[in-house]
């Protein structure tokens, strides 16, 4: 390998040195702190794990898979969500429902090459196993909402969305609507592209005239609590969306009363892309960042796969997407004091100053060799 190549880190992965690292541990303090507030238990889950343990289309591109000596597949932890619901089912089987998890650590994905996209992560967030769904499904979301707001960060918004609307529409549409064919037109539909989700549909023989209008609509359908009453009318035909809205008015009507309705908006098109999402969903955007720090959801069927059927909800935030959004909003946490030297005499009598003023708690850099 050349020089400058050893100089090099690759591409996807980071860096951080002194203030840089200082403010991302500063911001992971503040998000934890949140966290154990609300009663959760920190998990330090494995690095990587067999690889079916991270099964499902969304990840499976995107994961960084090897062959271990014994001729198992393993793979770097591509997200966190999976490996807490195997822990859940195993090692934490004897324990009762709810469990309430936090974790803050890195994950690796592969993520084409692309302005702000990294292969290397570092997540902040927490998993809600068991309970009442609408209740764990509101005390995630202000807990999301809490750690903003101690970060400090201005105009946030919290987007919900609801991906039964979207599957109780496929539903309706019966087989003209199968395969490669729905996660194409999820993929309109959350690019809010009305004119390409007519398009697709118009191809699709056989989806009835109400289904593909309401299909269209949900690329539009976002905004304040009153998009809830327009989506009913929408969606008047199909109970299993009717069903999904009214989830998503309890939750909303519960953030309205305890004083974090500002923080939220209802966005229909949010139908998420990891395939293990069954009911409510949401991102995290803010003002001054043109791309979401997190995001989160309901996936009801995952903890099944590993032998515990159980609810569960969860959310994370990009501490890399976070940090980049406090600078840019001037919210960076100031630079520690100065140190003060220590040095002079002989270097037990230095060195014994320089204790000394470490239990004062001051700052001290310590050395006779270096230049005064």
């Amino acid at each position: 390998m050349s020089a400058p190549r050893l100089a090099q880190v690759p591409p996807g992965v980071q860096c951080f040195v002194g203030d840089e690292a200082r403010r991302r541990r500063g911001v992971e303090e503040q998000v934890v702190a949140v966290f154990e507030g609300w009663d959760y238990e920190e998990i330090i889950p494995p690095l990587f794990d067999y690889a079916d343990v991270f099964a499902g289309e969304a990840l499976a591109s995107r994961t960084y898979s090897f062959v271990a000596r014994d001729g198992s597949v393993l793979a770097l932890r591509p997200d966190f969500t999976s490996l807490i619901a195997k822990v859940a089912a195993g090692r934490l089987r004897g324990r009762k429902a709810p469990l309430r998890l936090y974790y803050s650590g890195e994950v690796v994905r592969y993520e084409p090459v692309k302005a702000g996209r990294q292969n290397e992560l570092y997540q902040m967030g927490l998993e809600h196993l068991g309970g009442d769904a609408r209740a764990a499904d509101a005390e995630v979301l202000a807990i999301a909402a809490e750690c903003l707001e101690r970060l400090g960060v201005k105009g946030f918004v919290l987007a919900l969305g609801h991906v039964g609307v979207f599957a109780g529409l496929v539903e309706a549409a019966g087989s003209s609507l199968a395969g490669d064919r729905i996660e194409e037109l999820r993929d309109r539909v959350e690019s809010k592209d009305p004119a390409g989700v007519r398009q697709l549909l118009q191809a699709a023989a056989g989806v009835p005239r109400d289904v593909a209008a309401a299909f269209e609509r949900l690329t539009v359908l976002g905004g304040g609590s009153a998009t809830l009453s327009e989506a009913a009318a929408v969606l008047a035909f199909c109970a299993p969306a009717r069903a999904a809205l009214e989830e998503l008015r309890a939750v909303t009507d519960a953030l309205e009363a305890a004083g974090l309705g500002r923080h939220v908006a209802i966005d229909l098109a949010e139908v998420r892309g990891l395939d293990y999402y069954t009911g409510l969903v949401f991102r995290v955007f803010v003002r001054d960042l043109g791309f979401e720090v997190g995001g989160g959801g309901r996936y009801d069927s995952l903890l099944g796969r590993f032998g515990r059927p159980l609810p569960a909800v969860g959310f994370m935030l990009g501490l890399d997407r976070v940090a980049l959004l406090l600078e840019r909003q001037g919210r960076a946490p100031s630079s520690p004091q100065a140190a003060e030297a220590v040095r002079g005499g002989t270097l037990g009598e230095a060195l014994a100053r320089a204790v000394a003023r470490r239990g004062q708690g001051v700052r001290v850099r310590f050395g006779n060799g270096e230049p005064r």
